[in-house]
């Protein structure tokens, strides 16, 4: 009867002290043991991107275009905004911390910023990740993470002008924008607000291969091995916003 008595006011005791909150929660991301990476900048451009997209600080695993762990920057950030994101506690297979543009999803769609967290040291101490001034716009990205990774091999002035086409910072958009083919006569390259029947999009879809004599579909297959889509989308998300000429 003493026994029962016993084990009967112990496991009051034990009922009483969850529902206080005196038994510690665990979970893992609460050891406070991760890294953290603190990225500061003057940045512009943010509002140009919709709802669909967004500028954030992820954490990347090797091999997965999907953040572990991400910030975003509101869309209505004004521009020359002196910005402050910290990301805390991040995990041993978190790889890279990105300045990105990502989907809804966190997907990376362009990288404008990274360190390898692999070249840091286990510490307590907060990486500094500073971009300085950077335009995160919608046409500046795509200029940064597409023309510039992708076409100024074959685009970039200086005597490598194919087809007459600078796809350099400064030169992109007036050789692209409401411009004709040299190629293919009755077509432009972009036409504003129409992405299906620019050029450019023709060239990079499927169907795409044999328009020109250089097959640019292997651009994107070659280069953007983990988002070629995501890209694609980007690229004509950029024309059909464009109030040019319809």
């Amino acid at each position: 009867m003493m026994k029962n008595s016993i084990f009967a006011l112990s496991l009051l005791l034990l009922l009483a002290a969850c529902d206080s909150g005196d038994i510690e929660e665990r979970t893992s991301s609460s050891s406070g043991k991760g890294r953290v990476v603190k990225l500061t900048g003057n940045l512009s451009g943010v509002g140009t991107w919709d709802s669909k997209y967004a500028v954030s600080l992820g954490g990347f695993t090797t091999g997965d275009n999907y953040a572990q762990v991400v910030r975003t920057l509101p869309s209505t950030t004004p521009d020359g905004t002196q910005v402050e994101l910290v990301l805390s506690n991040l995990g041993e297979s978190i790889n890279t911390v990105e300045l990105a543009i990502t989907s809804r999803l966190r997907e990376r769609i362009i990288t404008l910023s990274s360190i390898n967290l692999d070249e840091y040291p286990e510490t307590s101490d907060t990486i500094r990740m500073d971009v300085g001034s950077l335009d995160v716009g919608l046409f500046s990205s795509l200029q940064q993470g597409f023309f510039n990774v992708a076409c100024i091999q074959c685009h970039g002035g200086n005597g490598r002008s194919a087809a007459g086409l600078n796809l350099t910072e400064g030169n992109a958009f007036a050789q692209l924008v409401d411009v004709p083919s040299t190629r293919i006569e009755g077509m432009k390259r972009v036409i504003g607000g129409n992405a299906d029947g620019s050029l450019l999009h023709k060239i990079l879809n499927e169907g795409g291969e044999d328009i020109l004599h250089y097959n640019h579909t292997e651009v994107l297959s070659s280069q953007f091995k983990e988002n070629q889509e995501g890209m694609r989308q980007l690229i004509d998300d950029w024309i059909d916003q464009l109030e040019i000429s319809r």
